[in-house]
């Protein structure tokens, strides 16, 4: 599958370095008198920067000096999948990296990169993944006598649905998770569900019937593939604020989702993108119960990895930081954002004993991380079982869209049209060729334009690529008939075995009559009336106005999705992968 070609490097220079171990070389004291100034840059998992971003303000406070060299560090945030994917291709790294697992080693290793990595990479904590219920999830299948407690429980009530669980009202099971190739929980999710199939696990038995069934089976609940899962999680915790315990008929935003243990943590304590300053805030109104699957979980190790790339000097500068995240002042920072010990895994820390309820004598049935071969070979067969997907791209094209865009990198600043355009086309090579998508357009009323009707990927690429490369942009903007037509057609046509979904760009405010405005469209996207819901994944595109904003953001709300900004149009690329990668 083709990678989406990031037009701005989100790394903003910064390489990644593993760890050299050379402790005894190093000779630490204040920066008074030092020589010059030596920065490391860092990029973190996105689940953690929030804390290690404060880490590193105080390492700097402190004004440390390595070997005469005042020491400084710098940081940005991207999932481990994302800077593995930007490493393989090329990318410059930053001097250190801090993935959640250190699978993606193994796959950078696999993939014939070993050679950027310093070996001997040391943990600076370390969580667990979970399966995470709301608690009015949980509660219905305790009434019922039958609590999730393995991926088997996992399957049936994918295969059942909640018919036989006193829950005919609910439908179907829904199972959120992230994508395996951009973000840890992801991943990990593919390698314990592969793992929990029937017979041994290895690369030779991951194409039996029997194994792609089970795991087919269970992603068949799956209602989208997040992209990053603090971004997830905030939606999550926003849908399941508006819960109403006093409403019979209330159904949850999802029955469960795969993540790590740390993250049901911080959600319940209100802070669900990781950012202790939200600690002890508004807590959630349907907390999330943490299940640490029998029949297989695995220990995410969170490594400190120095890039080859990194000078000496850097390295010995990143050797003491790694000692700094190490201290108990900042473990015990770690503890209390849901992490667990260092030393050991298996043993829940008080925090997670407390905000959690995870038994003090807990028994974890850890899966072997497995090589990076097998881990590849997992990722080729996931994209062949995955849930599928059904998408219909709807795109602005009113004469707004010829507004030139202030781009500093080149000479010519282009038009918001000429950065969509490559930027979509890229967006649907990550889509399988079983995939299904087509392509509408709007402008004036009468506004839609169907170019491409809803079809198989495989069979309608070249037609699609040269379709958006011919776009041209005039008119108003229909956008409130667009979605109401595409909407009613899509839901018409829906297929439930299918991740059914509209991905709306849009570049400024409706300007054409419809009846009723904003409040009758929104009555009209109500995903309660309908077996099959389809979320509008909306592309706010160089917008500006509260209002404007307001109602895309309302429309993937009450239709549960998620809304993108993208207000600045030379992020285009990063969002149009973003959305494009809950599809698989």
């Amino acid at each position: 599958m083709a990678r989406l070609v990031q037009r701005r490097h989100v790394l903003g220079g910064i390489a990644g370095v593993a760890l050299a171990g050379a402790a005894g070389a190093i000779s630490l004291s204040t920066s008074t008198g030092c020589s010059r100034t030596e920065t490391i840059r860092v990029s973190s998992s996105s689940e953690k920067a929030a804390l290690v971003a404060e880490l590193i303000k105080e390492y700097n406070d402190a004004h440390r000096a390595v070997g005469g060299l005042c020491a400084r560090v710098e940081m940005t945030a991207l999932t481990s999948g994302k800077m593995k994917n930007l490493l393989a291709e090329g990318a410059k790294p930053p001097e250190v990296w801090l993935p959640t697992s250190s699978m993606w080693l193994r796959l950078l290793e696999h993939e014939g990169h070993g050679d950027l990595l310093v070996p001997g990479a040391r943990s600076i904590t370390r969580s667990t993944l979970v399966i995470a219920m709301p608690g009015s999830v949980a509660a219905a299948l305790e009434q019922r006598n039958r609590p999730l407690s393995t991926w088997a429980d996992v399957l049936q009530l994918a295969q059942s649905g909640w018919s036989s669980y006193g829950k005919p009202d609910w439908d179907d099971f829904i199972l959120g998770r992230d994508n395996a190739e951009t973000s840890t929980s992801g991943l990990a999710a593919t390698v314990v569900t592969y793992n929990a199939a029937p017979g041994e696990l290895t690369r030779e038995r991951l194409n039996a019937v029997e194994v792609q069934q089970f795991v087919r089976d269970i992603e068949l609940s799956v209602s989208n593939y997040g992209d990053e899962a603090v971004q997830y999680m905030q939606t999550i915790y926003d849908q399941e604020q508006r819960w109403d315990s006093n409403d019979p008929a209330y159904r949850p935003y999802l029955d469960a989702v795969v993540i790590q243990e740390q993250m049901a943590y911080v959600y319940n304590l209100g802070a669900p993108t990781g950012d202790p300053g939200r600690i002890n805030s508004q807590g959630p109104k349907n907390p999330l119960r943490a299940v640490h699957p029998r029949d297989g979980t695995l220990e995410l190790d969170h490594p400190f990895v120095v890039m080859s790339a990194a000078t000496s000097e850097q390295r010995a500068i990143a050797e003491d930081f790694y000692r700094f995240l190490i201290e108990p002042d900042q473990q015990k920072r770690f503890a209390d954002l849901g992490f667990r010990s260092l030393e050991d895994a298996t043993r829940p820390t008080d925090q997670l004993r407390r905000t959690l309820h995870v038994p003090a004598d807990q028994q974890l049935n850890f899966v072997p991380p497995p090589d990076g071969q097998l881990l590849a070979a997992m990722l080729e067969s996931w994209q062949n079982v995955r849930r599928k997907a059904r998408v219909l791209l709807l795109l602005d094209l009113s004469g707004s869209m010829k507004e030139s865009v202030n781009d500093p990198d080149t000479n010519q600043d282009p038009s918001k049209l000429q950065l969509m355009i490559p930027a979509a086309q890229r967006a649907l090579d990550l889509l399988n060729v079983d995939d299904e998508v087509g392509l509408w357009t709007f402008s004036s009323n009468p506004s839609v334009i169907k170019l491409v009707p809803v079809s198989r990927v495989g069979d309608v690429r070249e037609e699609l690529q040269a379709r958006i490369q011919g776009l041209t942009a005039v008119g108003e903007t229909a956008l409130y008939q667009a979605i109401d037509e595409a909407y009613q057609t899509m839901t018409r046509e829906a297929n439930p075995d299918r991740i059914n979904a509209i991905v709306l760009l849009s570049d400024g405010a409706n300007t054409e009559p419809y009846p009723g405005g904003a409040p009758a469209l929104l009555a009209k996207l109500d995903p309660q009336a309908r077996e099959t819901p389809i979320p509008i994944f909306t592309i706010p595109y160089g917008q500006s106005g509260d209002e404007n904003i307001k109602a895309l953001q309302e429309i993937s709300r009450i239709t549960k999705a998620t809304y993108n900004d993208t207000t600045n149009p030379l992020d285009i690329d990063q969002t149009f992968e973003r959305v494009f990668r809950n599809f698989g």
